[in-house]
């Protein structure tokens, strides 16, 4: 399953941005895709395959402007993004949906209950893609992925007329930590950069993205925990895409019922983090292995 035809998307980032789409590992069930659309689809879809085979159940991501506002895993495809969009429901609203595997009728009953804009799965059980389909007055964004596509090893972007490639990332991830610290820093691999991601028993409960300042990933990741739980947190582990520049990161998260602190280290000052986080009763790993995404 792929589409070799080009295909006019409905706008660019911006509506007055004319786009189009080359082959693609993917078909348009029902509606007509945006370039941001696309890029909450493709890169929801590498977080979820990549969850899902590590950890064997099904696995969901709810995305908005290319960071996931929640992701999980579930003992059924409903339960994962059910957990996933009750990380931070506030920015779920009108959100793209990715989950690992066949939507049923289960999970089409409830996004047809929520404000979503779209949804790409490997596939979709009888009478899914129609009841969908009607979602958004016939506009609701139905993408099948291929899920045996393998993209190439090279990534390219133009930027400016200037062509850059690069490879991708697809360095293994630790086998020796926790489930959550995994889950983690799969979240973290593919959430725009600064991230610190904070997740329990399976899911993020908050999202730190796009910050210049990373102790306002921690912050802010740590402000929506606590809103998503309402009361004191413990057993929270922390993953952070790049390392801790300052000890006041530990602090903040230790206000937040953080445990656990994942990080690539190796900074100046990761001794004083590492110092920190003992005195205060953390775990610190350090992984050496840096998940900036721009």
């Amino acid at each position: 399953m792929r589409s070799e035809v080009r295909m006019r998307l409905r706008y660019g980032m911006n509506p007055q941005q004319a786009a189009h789409c080359g082959a693609a590992p993917f078909t348009v069930l029902a509606g007509e895709p945006s370039y941001i659309n696309l890029l909450d689809a493709l890169t929801g879809w590498q977080l979820v395959r990549e969850a899902s085979a590590r950890f064997g159940v099904p696995a969901a991501a709810s995305y908005k402007h290319v960071s996931p506002a929640g992701a999980a895993l579930g003992g059924s495809v409903t339960e994962a993004y059910q957990r996933a969009r009750e990380a931070d429901p506030k920015s779920s609203y009108g959100d793209f949906v990715a989950v690992s595997h066949p939507v049923d009728l289960e999970l089409a009953g409830l996004l047809k209950r929520v404000v979503s804009d779209g949804i790409i799965a490997p596939g979709y059980d009888d009478g899914v893609v129609e009841l969908l389909a009607a979602k958004k007055r016939g506009t609701y964004l139905v993408l099948e992925i291929d899920p045996s596509y393998e993209p190439p090893v090279e990534e390219v972007r133009d930027v400016y007329g200037v062509r850059l490639t690069q490879e991708r990332d697809v360095a293994p991830l630790p086998r020796e930590l926790p489930d959550d610290a995994v889950l983690g820093m799969i979240v973290a691999r593919y959430t725009q950069s600064n991230t610190v991601v904070m997740v329990k028993d399976g899911m993020t409960i908050g999202v730190g993205a796009g910050q210049q300042s990373r102790v306002d990933c921690t912050r802010l990741a740590g402000e929506k925990a606590a809103l998503w739980s309402g009361e004191p947190l413990t057993g929270v582990t922390m993953v952070s895409d790049g390392a801790l520049p300052f000890a006041d990161n530990v602090e903040v998260a230790h206000r937040y019922g953080v445990t656990h602190i994942v990080e690539p280290g190796g900074s100046i000052r990761s001794s004083e983090v590492e110092a920190a986080c003992s005195n205060l009763g953390i775990t610190w790993s350090a992984t050496g292995i840096r998940l900036f995404r721009h």
